[in-house]
């Protein structure tokens, strides 16, 4: 007897560009805490996954909910939006809370660690909800940058680790001219996202802040976080450029971090020897190396303290090792690691694709294929190549997920490639894919298509990239 399959519930997708529309900034008044929550929630029912929206207006609001399928007239029903009832809602959420804490730490010895790991997550879900509205910022209302195409990865969440530290203050003076950039780097083909997609929380720091306070001050305006004198001020998700200058007369592999032209610092020695090749390749292909940064800084009237953070990736998983095949060929976005199978029967071809390091890049190409079992039954699968050669294979389930999309991409004629990540050295290799599942693919992404993997030069131990120091 053939047992029932369980249901799976149809997730709506809302593409990147479809939010910029609903959170186009319309002067309506900004909505309030419960009629947020409310949006957030409805959101998190029709596609599972729960945005931010801490600065959510009323207009706004309106337009998502019409969006999921619901009557904006909801924003105010159940005395949402009445100051009176929401004020007394909160009060008794307080202290609800406040008896829960208290009971959980008088029961027993062990309540009062109970207690304060309560009182952690909260603290914790709270920090994860302002990286998240730092990413929504940066990608869903920011204003886009005119005449230049963005290579972008599909939506991602940014997560604090749990270690993090909170910034140290580096004082820097204020009477600093902000730097001008004599010879501007203009990027041929637009900004290449060295993330490619994947959730990256600003690790790596920046030297040097003391020299370009203006330009800080500057960036922190634009984040609409300026900070009052002897105040505290910060701005997440902000997009910087990377720029190798070899003609910097302390280091000829400096690399400095810019916003909108203005230095804000650079990499530090060590850093910019280990991102000297990657940065290079995307500069010398003509392209922009494009990230985010977090700013944070304190004012205290005579002198600001600040500390630039960057968001990057292991130097050897910003850029492929090989180039995109020939064709009409379409980026499937970065998606959750897929392990690829069999690939230890293919060694002879990954060997040769191993980095020196042990972990690098590949572009992949991902093909229907069958599978003949032996009553005669046919079994679609997805079949893994390198350069035109099979490399692996993925399982049954991991196949269904992607096999919707390869049907797309056969029937307008496109190849579908996807970033795959190997890990080896002279005794065997790993292959582990990164593509969106087909039910991760948005509707506009379909019809905008094909979408070709940005061209870059090959894989070289180093490039010629034109001079570019900020005097």
């Amino acid at each position: 007897m053939a047992q029932p399959t369980r249901r799976e519930v149809v997730r709506q997708i809302i593409s990147d560009e479809t939010w910029r529309e609903l959170l186009t900034p319309d002067g309506t008044a900004a909505a309030s805490k419960f009629q947020r929550n409310f949006v957030r929630a409805t959101v998190a029912r029709a596609t599972g996954k729960r945005p931010s929206l801490m600065h959510l207006t009323l207009g706004q609001g309106a337009r998502v909910l019409e969006c999921v399928g619901q009557s904006p007239a909801k924003l105010t029903a159940g005395g949402r939006g009445v100051p009176g009832l929401e004020k007394a809602g909160a009060i008794a959420q307080w202290t609800l809370f406040g008896v829960l804490v208290l009971m959980v730490t008088v029961s027993s010895p062990a309540g009062f660690l109970l207690a304060a790991g309560i009182v952690g997550l909260m603290f914790l879900l709270r920090k994860r909800r302002r990286n998240r509205q730092a990413w929504e910022d940066a990608t869903w209302v920011a204003s886009p940058v005119s005449a230049v195409q963005r290579i972008a990865g599909p939506a991602v969440q940014i997560e604090a680790p749990a270690n993090y530290a909170e910034p140290q203050s580096v004082a820097v003076e204020t009477d600093e001219p902000v730097s001008p950039v004599t010879r501007p780097y203009a990027s041929v083909q637009g900004l290449y996202q060295v993330s490619l997609g994947r959730s990256e929380w600003p690790n790596v720091e920046v030297v040097g802040e003391h020299a370009y306070g203006k330009a800080i001050k500057a960036a922190l305006r634009a984040g609409k976080r300026p900070g009052a004198v002897r105040s505290d001020s910060e701005v997440e998700g902000l997009q910087v450029e990377l720029v190798a200058e070899p003609d910097n007369p302390y280091d000829p592999n400096a690399i400095s971090v810019r916003w909108r032209n203005h230095v804000l610092g650079y990499l530090s020695r060590e850093d910019a020897l280990r991102y000297a090749q990657p940065v290079r390749r995307i500069i010398a292909s003509g392209l922009t190396a494009a990230t985010t940064a977090r700013i944070w800084a304190y004012d205290d009237g005579d002198r600001l303290q600040a500390r630039v953070t960057l968001a990057l990736p292991e130097p050897g998983l910003i850029a492929p090792l090989n180039e995109a095949p020939t064709g009409v060929a379409t980026l499937v976005p970065w998606g959750s690691a897929i392990q690829v199978l069999k690939e230890e029967n293919h060694f002879d071809i990954l060997f040769n694709h191993v980095p020196p390091d042990g972990v690098g890049l590949l572009l992949v190409s991902l093909h229907k294929a069958i599978h003949t079992l032996r009553n005669g039954t046919e079994r679609l699968f997805v079949e893994v190549r390198l350069n035109g050669e099979r490399v692996g294979e993925l399982s049954n389930v991991t196949s269904a997920h992607l096999l919707p999309l390869l049907e797309h991409t056969e029937t307008v004629g496109e190849t579908a490639i996807a970033y795959a990540r190997i890990t080896g050295s002279a005794l065997a290799a790993q292959l582990v894919l990164h593509a969106a599942k087909a039910t991760e693919i948005s509707n506009d992404w379909l019809s905008d298509g094909p979408h070709p993997a940005p061209k870059l030069l090959p894989w070289a131990t180093e490039y010629e990239v034109p001079p570019a120091y900020a005097t």
